[in-house]
């Protein structure tokens, strides 16, 4: 029987061969980029809740806000560029560090 961070990581691994995109290599380990990972979409899914002026008041406007493909691989990309550029640090404030990253981010895309 596989553990829950095996069984994780192949779907996760599934799901990245599947979408042709570059598998990540996780340079400061999997907890550590699965952390960054949720941080990232919490920070992107808060960005598009203050674009739209309002948060989802019923489960089928949350249905309707479900993420495209682009939205996915920028999550993805913004992990794996944040967790390269924090390799080997030993002390991270993991969601201040990951917000203001974020929001650079996304003003550099918008420029």
């Amino acid at each position: 029987m596989l553990s829950g961070k095996t069984l994780i990581f192949k779907i996760l691994l599934f799901h990245v061969k599947k979408q042709a995109m570059t598998i990540p290599e996780f340079p400061n380990g999997f907890e550590s980029w699965q952390k960054t990972h949720f941080e990232v979409v919490e920070v992107l899914c808060y960005i598009r809740s203050l674009e739209e002026g309002k948060k989802p008041t019923s489960f089928n406007e949350s249905i309707d806000q479900s993420a495209t493909a682009d939205l996915y691989k920028l999550a993805l990309d913004l992990t794996n560029k944040f967790e390269e550029q924090t390799k080997g640090k030993h002390e991270r404030f993991l969601f201040d560090e990951i917000e203001d990253f974020v929001w650079e981010e996304v003003k550099k895309l918008e420029a």
